[in-house]
């Protein structure tokens, strides 16, 4: 019990505050009303998705050949940080700090970097990963569930989007710049090429599905139904990977969202500010109970998508909790025998508060 709770404290965490807050709103119909099965099918399918190509190599090819075109480490850290930044707007940004994060250490750790180097481009990884999901709604959990809740087309997501996504690849290149300036070669000790599975072919079809099924072109009813159906005949063992536990947390962040929402005294402190500033109060909130449970609870009271959207997006930024792909990298970090612990947090915070800060500011202005 003791290992599931430290391994799943999330869902711990969410089911503790659902059945806490039940005690204010008792278990009625409006419980199967708040679940949004719509959110929660689409989410299975990325799952699904994700996991299908970590299993055809292309993670791993990807990887492969960064390190065999890298001459140096400047190289090898802009490529690391393009990489991450791109693919978690298709692979979610938890996907893409998996996958790339224990990469980087053990390339550099092989490279003899030193500590410095390896905490700030980690630290840069986790950035980019939490802004670069945001560029689409695939990209991270609480966009999926905006674009659902809002019924958000796609001209009208990318045009709220796309500026903060811009503005962020900007300030990415800038930190890199000012960083990661160090310029060492990387020696080519023979890198093995990675195949890649030609089912990749058929999960990339189902991402691209999944994409047109958030915009409402393609049923999710459809989608649900032909994915489940191919993973049970073809590809069976991906069902069995698939994070149930995390579909589990969203029921009961969608069910605490309720019970929340059912007491007037919360229902006042929230709505006053989500109607004044609802990007600072979104960003604000996800400083507390992270970005998805925040866009869950927050979004009912704005009144529209934009502001919900940009808070907790730019909100992923700041605190280790704020977006909960930061703590897969602060779990990585914090495993290593030779880590610094407390200048990775130092860095992490002061490098993440300053940049939230700068797209609030920004925020004023798009």
């Amino acid at each position: 019990m003791r290992a599931f709770i430290k391994r799943e404290i999330v869902f711990v965490i969410a089911l503790a505050a659902a059945v806490i807050s039940a005690f204010f709103n008792p278990p009625s119909a409006s419980w199967a009303e708040a679940i949004d099965f719509r959110t929660l099918a689409l989410l299975f399918s990325l799952m699904g998705v994700s996991e299908g190509l970590k299993t055809t190599g292309l993670f791993d090819a990807a990887a492969s050949a960064m390190l065999h075109h890298s001459g140096n480490t400047r190289r090898l850290s802009l490529l690391m940080l393009s990489i991450v930044f791109f693919s978690s707007m298709f692979f979610t940004n938890d996907v893409a700090l998996l996958m790339f994060v224990p990469f980087t250490m053990m390339i550099l750790d092989r490279e003899g970097a030193d500590e410095w180097y390896i905490i700030k481009l980690v630290v840069l990884e986790t950035i980019a990963a939490n802004l670069g999901s945001m560029t689409t709604p695939v990209g991270n959990p609480q966009n999926l569930f905006i674009t659902s809740y809002f019924s958000v087309d796609a001209a009208s997501f990318f045009s709220a989007i796309l500026p903060y996504s811009a503005a962020s690849a900007i300030l990415i290149a800038i930190c890199f710049v000012i960083f990661l300036s160090r310029k060492e070669r990387v020696d080519d000790i023979g890198v093995e090429k990675k195949a890649v599975d030609k089912l990749a072919s058929v999960y990339i079809l189902f991402l691209i599905l999944a994409m047109l099924s958030v915009f409402r072109v393609l049923s999710w009813q459809l989608l649900f139904v032909l994915e489940f159906l191919y993973l049970l005949v073809f590809d069976r063992k991906i069902l069995r990977r698939i994070d149930y536990i995390l579909l589990l947390t969203f029921v009961c962040f969608f069910i605490f969202s309720e019970n929340m929402r059912a007491i007037e005294a919360v229902r006042n402190l929230i709505a006053v500010p989500m109607a004044e500033h609802p990007v600072a109060t979104s960003a604000l909130v996800s400083q507390i109970i992270s970005n998805v449970p925040a866009a869950i609870l927050l979004s009912p009271f704005a009144s529209d998508f934009e502001g919900v959207l940009i808070g907790t997006d730019i909100g992923g930024l700041g605190t280790p909790v704020a977006s909960l792909a930061s703590l897969i990298s602060l779990k990585f970090y914090y495993q290593r025998g030779r880590g610094e612990k407390g200048k990775y947090m130092v860095f992490f915070l002061v490098l993440n508060v300053a940049l939230l800060l700068i797209l609030a500011i920004l925020s004023k202005i798009f």
